[in-house]
């Protein structure tokens, strides 16, 4: 195996591995290294929307950019990843809720992208036969969905296709540095030379930043997901109103809650003064609770050897999903849309979301250690973001800058004085 990589990338998610395929396409080497499978946690376990909706107005120019990709990437990957283009459907039901869509539209309208205030009448066209009972709705055309581990997987192979290395069961347990700059990676298969490495590690970054001597506040956060039998189709539309739901190809649903549980670690107290903001914001939809998460995460932040424990021990996230939260969710679909009173659950899933205090990533080249290229932290939106982050990443490799600004996300943001909170 060569051992020398132009650049080495952390982590087999979407944004890893799109990352990897857009630096082999402009013909870059790149090893992937990923501790256990390639979309192992969240590129596998998220919900699959591709939205422009409701983004935060500083992501909206990077997800239109994306969206444009999405509705090609099965062209460009030669694989079908059940993209559908059936739009994005949020629902409100009190004037201070439409007031918020409204605001938001501003910035919407701003940028050309097409988010419309819809009523209950438009409603029951986008969704017949439903009992929903909301006042209106904010509707993007243009989103969609596709399926998360066909989507990863897909990056992978394509990138591979064009010479890309990827490593599973290969954790990274160092970054070495020489003069202030990237030097290399020390894994569990020995060392690799290269001058940029791209952490793209998604709930693990802050823990492997913290062994630089750098502070990247991040916290993980559980959002349960269930997959239903089939039901008549309905919408292709995907749609929250107290229950998120989006229906694929062959009838099946993901179902789900706008709402997340919080496992206590020692992370949660070195960066509670950084989410005290983010928490009141959320109060009412993050659940806590103190289990052995805690007591098998106390020492990592402190110890070396602890993380790399860590990492290994963990070798693929897989927690134990919410069935109550699911049970509720479900209980709310067969209410809304009565159709569905038949179907059941088939399987679920949970998995870790890794959030930071304004819910954006950090997309960044720092400069110190120079070389080290950050795309993570992207608080539970990054599978439609993937693909123009894995675009954008290979930009500012291959050519130290950016089609699309990215001053919003920039590292320097937790440490030069700005009060970064999540747009509301």
């Amino acid at each position: 195996m060569d051992r020398t990589a132009d650049v080495v990338v952390i982590g087999g998610g979407i944004a890893g591995t799109a990352t990897a395929y857009y630096l082999a396409k402009r013909g870059m080497s790149v090893i992937v290294c990923e501790k256990g499978e390639v979309a192992g946690e969240q590129s596998s376990r998220n919900w699959g929307f591709v939205r422009q909706q409701r983004r935060d107005p500083a992501e909206i120019p990077l997800m239109m950019a994306s969206n444009k990709i999405w509705q090609d990437l099965s062209r460009e990957l030669n694989t079908d990843i059940e993209w559908i283009q059936g739009g994005n459907l949020n629902l409100f039901d009190d004037e201070k809720a439409q007031a918020n869509c409204e605001a938001w539209l501003e910035h919407a309208r701003a940028h050309g992208l097409e988010s419309q205030l819809v009523s209950k009448r438009e409603l029951d066209a986008l969704i017949p036969g439903n009992n929903i009972d909301r006042k209106g709705g904010l509707f993007t055309p243009s989103d969609g969905q596709a399926e998360p581990t066909k989507v990863t997987e897909a990056f992978q192979r394509a990138a591979a296709g064009r010479g890309a290395t990827f490593l599973t069961h290969c954790a990274v347990l160092e970054i070495e540095t020489t003069g202030g700059a990237v030097s290399g990676v020390i894994t569990e298969r020995g060392g690799f030379a290269t001058k940029t490495v791209v952490l793209a590690a998604g709930a693990w970054t802050g823990r492997m930043m913290r062994t630089l001597g750098l502070k990247f506040p991040q916290l993980w956060v559980k959002g349960s997901v269930a997959r239903t039998t089939a039901a008549p189709i309905i919408s292709h539309a995907g749609t929250w109103s107290g229950v998120a739901f989006r229906q694929r190809r062959d009838g099946t649903m993901n179902v789900s809650q706008p709402s997340a549980d919080h496992d206590i670690t020692m992370d949660t107290i070195l960066n509670a003064p950084r989410f005290v903001g983010s928490f009141r914001t959320a109060r009412r939809d993050v659940r806590l609770h103190l289990n052995r998460m805690f007591l098998d995460t106390i020492m990592g932040p402190f110890s070396k050897a602890a993380f790399r424990r860590e990492l290994q021990r963990y070798r693929i996230l897989d927690p134990a999903p919410n069935l109550q939260v699911l049970a509720q969710s479900m209980a709310k679909l067969k209410d809304i849309l009565p159709m569905t009173k038949d179907i059941e659950i088939e399987r679920s899933w949970a998995g870790y979301i890794d959030l930071t205090p304004d819910m954006l990533p950090t997309l960044d080249s720092i400069d110190r250690p120079a070389g080290l290229v950050i795309a993570s932290g992207f608080s539970g939106h990054g599978f439609g973001m993937g693909p123009i982050v894995g675009s954008l990443m290979s930009e500012l490799i291959a050519d130290g800058q950016t089609s699309l600004d990215l001053s919003a996300f920039r590292f320097s943001r937790f440490s030069d004085g700005s009060k970064p909170m999540p747009y509301v």
